[in-house]
């Protein structure tokens, strides 16, 4: 593929990352009500995730013991989308999503402490 061809669909590719997430935005201020919860499918738009970075934040959530520092420090490793703010954003999408539901309200309450 042609250089000019790559950035074409680099291009391409941004425009409907922006859509989605204006998308998302104008429902949320249309049904605001039903968007404070925001489901996990909600959650992975805004944050713009990959199914890999989900699938490595999932992974996290299982393996949670307890440690709330170490979560923050294996978060903040998969990149910088993962700020404290997204990864709670994270968590609570996947307890509205009825999803991982123990471990991430543990993690929340960790948070809270912390």
């Amino acid at each position: 593929m042609e250089h000019g061809e790559l950035k074409s669909l680099r291009e391409e590719i941004e425009k409907l990352k922006f859509h989605n997430r204006t998308l998302l935005a104008l429902l949320g201020q249309l049904l605001e009500e039903d968007m404070q919860d925001p489901s996990i499918h909600e959650a992975i738009v805004v944050h713009d995730l990959s199914k890999a970075e989900l699938r490595e934040f999932t992974q996290l959530i299982r393996d949670y013991e307890g440690d709330v520092k170490a979560f923050k420090q294996q978060s903040g490793n998969l990149g910088p989308k993962f700020t404290d703010m997204s990864v709670k954003g994270l968590l609570q999408a996947f307890v509205g999503s009825n999803m991982l539901t123990d471990k991430c309200e543990s993690i929340l309450q960790s948070y809270e402490v912390n």
